[in-house]
């Protein structure tokens, strides 16, 4: 299984940032911040038992990561 390691973390990809986010409110009432601070990132792909998966997180540079999700994916 993959995990967030630093190569990982470094082929990462920005989803959205700001008030893009859909729930940056959400992220900046819980975690604190500026909402245009806030970034949502996704990990490549990566297989399990011949299923697709992303791990999306959100990060602020005062804050670090929140909230790490392992999402299923469709493989194009």
């Amino acid at each position: 299984m993959s995990t967030l390691s630093r190569r990982t973390l470094a082929q990462a990809r920005v989803i959205a940032k700001g008030k893009r986010i859909r729930d940056v409110r959400r992220l900046v009432a819980r975690y604190g911040g500026r909402p245009s601070q806030w970034v949502k990132k996704g990990s490549p792909p990566f297989e399990v038992a011949g299923q697709h998966f992303e791990y999306h997180w959100y990060e602020h540079p005062g804050i670090g990561k929140v909230e790490l999700k392992r999402k299923q994916v469709n493989q194009r």
